[in-house]
């Protein structure tokens, strides 16, 4: 995810299968308060709110070990993309490494 400021209440998780609904998320833990989902229809990613810090590590140690279809959970901390922070692209960086040298 992006290099902005963290959001101290929120996860950001990604199973390994497509996400149907909200209750599929709500149901692996029952400290999750919210659940933010993308738009797409295609999605395996989501955010997932609490409503303490407490809550919120409890429930990302209980997911690290969670398993889905024999494959794990992946669970980051969820942080808040900087627009100002203009990526490189591969090109640009190689430009970069190539004056540098």
């Amino acid at each position: 995810m992006g290099s902005g400021p963290r959001v101290d209440n929120r996860l950001y998780i990604r199973l390994p299968v497509k996400i149907v609904d909200q209750h599929q998320i709500l149901e692996l833990h029952p400290k999750i308060s919210i659940v933010h989902l993308p738009r797409q229809k295609s999605r395996r990613w989501c955010t997932i709110e609490f409503n303490s810090k407490q809550d919120l590590e409890e429930v990302r140690d209980a997911l690290k070990k969670l398993k889905i279809n024999k494959k794990r959970i992946v669970v980051k901390p969820f942080r808040i993309p900087d627009k100002n922070t203009k990526t490189k692209t591969k090109y640009e960086s190689e430009e970069l490494e190539r004056l540098l040298a």
